[in-house]
């Protein structure tokens, strides 16, 4: 039998899944970059902040409400109808049609916000300047709200730009626009260490003037990327736009579930500030460090998957679907799976050789390192999460996801206020890990109606064949470490190498022991990495200019 051309076996597959992969490390190369970057800003937080102090547990608190408008129309529910909708007038070939939807849709996403920006800052205002509220973190907090608050219009605009950016397929660009605001925090936390201390109060507001500034650039850049592809923005404000009507109908389903999964975080946050502000702070640090495979490998296959599936959604061919779905799902859980068992097993020394310098002491590790494990948990179901929300949007159901969102929001509640008694912020973050799980089961029971030749049975086998040999790698992947170093290094350079070569060692025996396996996964990485061109035929010259 004639081996198939290389070439030919790649065509065969689902369009779906050929642009899958290599979109998925081009976006991920660009979020890489946003999170390394993020982490120097966390680093320099820490050193300077600490985690235990009011200003830290103020600004995290404040910052989370114009950050979580991000999910609400930035990233979730406008890119939920905004995609399927741009990809349906693209694959028309209707380029200008898009176009004049999409500057209808910021345009009207930014006066939007423009409401909650201005209603928020003025009672919060009002509300720090009164006796209503005794508590000293939270009136800080309430103060610096009206400074941030206008980060959401910077952050949703951003994130529509990105948007477009993913459905030109410039996933790294559309990604790597995360690492300017995070450098010109970073620039801001060397100058504020240079000239003041953590509890001076001129630091905090120059702290969240940068917030402000890095938003504002990190718009610019994406305005700029949008450019060169084609688009050039304006101001164009048309209510009686059919499409621009139906767009916000389909918007405000995925509003309000997503908005319900906002509430869920700031509910967290308010529980944390009564808990103290220790525990803001070990909640923050932990959920940076979780989110890290979070936003490498959950969200940027989520940014990739979405534009695919609506465009096979368009075509109304539901085996692409199918296969494109599971290709995302088994891909996540692959890349996920052993970052979240080697933060089980070295997670405390990973938060003592990143953090513990400066303000950030013991107490502070041992408790981000408590909230971790709990997180940890739940890291798999955060990355499924971006993915299994994809095929409902596809087909424009922005509905079915946040009447789910809905059912939990109560769960949640109760479930923090029956935990956080006994475990502080481990009950919080176990609650929310618990949560999600339930949620992606939910979302893919509720996809067979639509996919009745969709089953549970790949999924499933990804995640307990792959889960024990995560672990297996990790625990393996320390013992051997621990084994070969020797004793006599001094503390910084024994952590920084036991973490070096743990990752490496638990890569090693994660990949060996998937191929061992018979998984897929390691194959369809090597093949997205690689560069597809066409065979050399015999005899003949590559033709020349």
């Amino acid at each position: 039998m004639k081996d198939t051309p290389p070439l030919e076996q790649e065509n065969r597959r689902p369009a779906a899944t050929r642009g899958m992969g290599r979109g998925l490390f081009s976006s991920t190369t660009g979020i890489l970059l946003g999170r390394v970057t993020g982490l120097l800003r966390d680093i320099c937080s820490a050193a300077f902040w600490g985690a235990t102090g009011i200003p830290q547990a103020a600004y995290n608190t404040a910052f989370a409400v114009p950050n979580s408008f991000r999910m609400l129309l930035g990233e979730g529910a406008f890119a939920s109808a905004f995609v399927p909708m741009l990809s349906g007038h693209l694959e028309k070939g209707d380029q200008e049609k898009a176009w004049r939807l999409a500057r209808r849709a910021i345009t009207l996403q930014a006066l939007v916000l423009l409401v909650p920006t201005l209603l928020l800052g003025v009672v919060a205002a009002w509300a720090a300047g009164s006796r209503l509220v005794p508590h000293e973190t939270t009136r800080v907090t309430l103060r610096l709200l009206p400074v941030l608050m206008p980060f959401s219009v910077l952050v949703c605009a951003a994130g529509a730009f990105a948007s477009l950016l993913s459905l030109l397929h410039s996933f790294f660009l559309a990604t790597t626009a995360q690492s300017i605001f995070n450098m010109v925090q970073v620039a801001s936390l060397l100058l504020l260490g240079w000239g003041w201390t953590n509890q001076d109060e001129t630091a905090l507001w120059l702290y969240c003037a940068s917030t402000l500034l890095g938003g504002f650039l990190q718009l610019l850049f994406l305005m700029a990327a949008c450019r060169r592809h084609g688009f050039r923005f304006h101001w164009d404000l048309n209510w009686r736009d059919p499409e621009v009507r139906l767009l916000c109908r389909r918007i405000l389903p995925g509003l309000v579930g997503a908005g319900l999964m906002q509430l869920n975080s700031l509910v967290d946050k308010g529980l944390g500030l009564w808990l103290g502000a220790a525990a803001i702070g070990a909640l923050s640090y932990s959920q940076r460090l979780v989110y890290l495979p979070v936003g490498l490998f959950g969200a940027a296959m989520g940014m990739v998957a979405l534009p695919a599936l609506s465009r096979a959604q368009a075509r109304g061919d539901a085996r692409e679907i199918r296969e494109g779905l599971d290709y995302a799902l088994g891909m996540v859980l692959f890349l996920a799976l052993p970052c979240t068992a080697f933060l089980l097993v070295f997670g405390r020394e990973v938060i003592q050789f990143l953090f513990a310098r400066g303000a950030f002491g013991q107490e502070a590790v041992q408790e981000t390192a408590y909230a971790l494990h709990f997180y940890l948990a739940g890291v798999p179901a955060f990355c499924c999460a971006k993915v299994v929300t994809n095929p409902f949007y596809a087909r424009k159901d922005t509905l079915t996801p946040m009447k789910v969102s809905l059912s939990f929001l109560g769960v949640n509640l109760l479930l923090n206020l029956l935990l956080m008694p006994f475990l502080r912020q481990g009950g919080l973050a176990l609650s929310t890990s618990l949560c999600s799980w339930a949620q992606v089961g939910l979302l893919l029971a509720l996809n067979q109606r639509h996919l009745p030749q969709w089953s549970f049975r790949p999924f499933l086998r990804t995640l307990l064949l792959l889960a024990p040999a995560a672990l297996l790698a990790a625990w393996g992947a320390r013992w051997v470490t621990q084994a070969l170093l020797p004793e006599a290094l001094p503390p910084p350079l024994s952590r920084g190498l036991l973490l070096l070569f743990g990752a490496a060692a638990t890569s090693a025996l994660y990949l060996l022991l998937s191929l061992a396996l018979g998984r897929r996964e390691p194959r369809e990485v090597l093949r997205s990495l690689r560069r597809h061109r066409p065979p050399r035929e015999k005899g003949k010259t590559p033709p020349t200019c």
